[in-house]
């Protein structure tokens, strides 16, 4: 058993809380808001065009960024999905004092 300081991280980052997967997600919605981008301007040429980069790069970025308790938005979902997939049983099904 080895002990690790506290203030040692085990995964490799480029800032702190901002690692090669962070990175990967937000080049995934860079590239997403790219292909808008291309197809809004078969369409129009407004500044709008250029507006959709910067969004689809930025939810990309506040999905995958940890909060104060470490846990991304991303994360999250992915715990709420493996949760609702789960058996449920509940004991007091009609509520109320039975007794």
């Amino acid at each position: 058993m080895y002990q690790v300081p506290k203030n040692i991280s085990g995964k490799f980052e480029l800032l702190p809380g901002f690692g090669w997967n962070e990175l990967f997600f937000v080049l995934l919605g860079f590239l997403a808001g790219i292909f808008v981008y291309v197809v809004l301007s078969i369409f129009t040429q407004s500044l709008i065009r250029y507006l959709v980069v910067f969004i689809f790069t930025g939810l990309a970025y506040f999905l995958v960024i940890p909060g104060p308790d470490g846990s991304s938005v991303l994360s999250l979902i992915k715990y709420y999905i493996r949760w609702s997939k789960k058996q449920k049983r509940y004991l007091n099904i009609l509520g109320g004092n039975r007794g």
